[in-house]
């Protein structure tokens, strides 16, 4: 007995299954894709976060004004809607500063400048541009205790002004190539089921419900994407892993429950995408009209 049929049956088995592979493999790669552009917009996010809120702004008093008053004054100040952090720098404390600073000169810079405690503070992020700086620095000066509030000008013209249009730059950039990866995806799994239109309508005419014909789709769909989505956040935590070793810096596992949950977000997302990309595709040929078949 010839063994020819079965030698083709294999082939056959063998191109499916390789097309079922390459299928994931696409949705994995297409889902590792835009889960690292989500993680780097949100570290994007948060590093710029970081640095507005390192930025600094120091209050000085009087000479003559008690370290007692400073420290009332500062209790005050913590109960602003700007202030994120404050800390006061004893009299002591800014001496040795000066004199690390000044050198050998430093009592004829104590004598013409009294040097007192200050208070050193940051504003919340909204509050970091050059309005809201100004704004604040006028409102503190009204303290008839308060000599001079000082902040590094060039640092907020030259960075915090644009932190909002670098991380919509950012984010829009990411939307894009996200936009892009969606497509993608969705066209390979059009594309697989555009090869099976004509068995779509073989079932139909021999009788076959439409939800009968749906099924197998959509379960090869819900496969897919589990299996997708299960080898894009294994890809996922292996590259967050290497790049905390490399860039702490800028991936930082402190937000670890945020990290897991863009991780399931994207598991859930693969297999619910394509369950749906599967539905419909497979309601286009079930509902398309018979001449257009072989278009």
């Amino acid at each position: 007995m010839s063994k020819f049929p079965d030698s083709i049956d294999k082939i056959t088995k063998a191109r499916l299954r390789f097309s079922a592979f390459g299928s994931i493999v696409s949705i994995a790669l297409a889902m590792f894709f835009i889960g690292i552009l989500v993680y780097f917009a949100f570290f994007s996010h948060q590093l710029m976060q970081n640095i507005s809120q390192k930025f600094e702004m120091e209050i000085l008093f009087y000479g003559t004004v008690k370290e007692a008053d400073i420290a009332s004054f500062e209790q005050q100040l913590k109960l602003e809607p700007f202030i994120a952090t404050s800390k006061l720098s004893s009299r002591a404390d800014n001496v040795k500063t000066a004199i690390e600073a000044v050198g050998q000169n430093f009592m004829e810079i104590l004598e013409s400048n009294p040097i007192n405690a200050s208070i050193l503070f940051t504003v919340k992020p909204q509050y970091a541009n050059t309005d809201s700086l100004a704004t604040i620095s006028k409102s503190i000066m009204q303290s008839m205790i308060v000599r001079d509030v000082v902040y590094a000008d060039v640092i907020v013209n030259t960075v915090l002004n644009n932190l909002i249009t670098i991380e919509i730059v950012i984010f829009g950039i990411s939307f894009i190539f996200i936009f892009i990866a969606i497509l993608l995806i969705a066209n390979v799994i059009r594309l697989n089921i555009y090869a099976k239109r004509l068995n779509i309508r073989s079932m139909l005419l021999v009788g076959a419900t439409r939800n009968f014909v749906r099924k197998p789709f959509i379960t090869k769909g819900f496969i897919q994407g589990v299996w997708g989505g299960i080898l894009a956040i294994v890809a996922l935590a292996a590259t967050l892993y290497l790049g905390n070793q490399y860039i702490p810096q800028f991936i930082d596992f402190k937000y670890i429950s945020i990290l897991s949950l863009i991780l399931l977000a994207i598991f859930i997302f693969s297999i619910l995408f394509t369950i749906i990309i599967a539905l419909l595709s497979v309601n286009k040929y079930i509902k398309i009209n018979r001449d257009r078949l072989y278009l």
